[in-house]
């Protein structure tokens, strides 16, 4: 419950809000282990001056996209930060939740391609399947699941809802029967850019690394790695 705002006293060593940097703000009362917090007039927010634990710092998001984006793992990334690896799981999950999948402009041509990797074991093989504009570079669509049609379905299907202009693909059979012949085409070195793509992402996250003892333990946070880094 917040304190009565009129009896409060402005004391802060920062003396502007972290959320909207206003200086209206005002003493609201201390913590459980006696910290002084504060409160913002302006966006409604109680703050610390001086955070203890590091999970509540302002710029810790940002810090695990980058993080993330250059390829450290959970145990690392925790390590580095200094927070849980809990606490850090659940950043993820929550940061890949406000990312925003990229709007696809009409008459773009995309290129495609799968990924193998594992999740737990060698025997659970899975593919990561995704489309890049071939022209910007950007990843379209991407979705995790067997090497089927089912799973093929869910990005091809993506990229015809954006009036796909053409998808140029390897010579997997299955992209015959998912993929309209007349913007289909399978062509020599038209996937350069999408495989150099490939080589990137298994050099970058080590769970995608051909040979090697990381796997994905969650289909959930890998989902969500992955969009921090293909999006993020």
């Amino acid at each position: 419950m917040l304190e009565n705002h009129s009896s409060c006293s402005k004391v802060s060593d920062t003396k502007i809000c972290p959320s909207c940097y206003s200086s209206e703000i005002i003493k609201n009362g201390t913590t459980k282990t006696k910290k002084q917090q504060f409160f913002c007039k302006n966006c409604k927010r109680r703050f610390l001056d001086f955070y203890t634990y590091r999970a509540y710092l302002p710029q810790i998001n940002s810090q695990i996209v980058l993080l993330t984006k250059e390829g450290l793992g959970i145990r690392s990334t925790a390590r580095i930060l200094r927070i849980s690896i809990t606490t850090l799981l659940k950043r993820i999950t929550f940061i890949a939740k406000e990312i925003k999948t990229p709007s696809l402009f009409s008459g773009q041509t995309y290129e495609m391609d799968e990924i193998r990797f594992f999740i737990r074991s060698k025997k659970n093989l899975n593919w990561l399947v995704y489309a890049i504009d071939k022209k910007s570079k950007q990843v379209a669509s991407f979705f995790i699941g067997k090497r089927t049609n089912k799973t093929l379905k869910v990005v091809t299907k993506t990229l015809e809802n954006a009036d796909a202009k053409t998808i140029y693909t390897d010579e997997l059979m299955n992209y015959q029967f998912i993929i309209p012949k007349d913007i289909h085409k399978v062509k020599r070195y038209a996937t350069n850019t999408i495989e150099r793509k490939n080589l990137n992402i298994r050099t970058h996250l080590k769970r995608f690394n051909r040979k090697n003892i990381y796997f994905s333990k969650s289909l959930i946070i890998l989902n969500a790695i992955l969009k921090i880094y293909f999006w993020g």
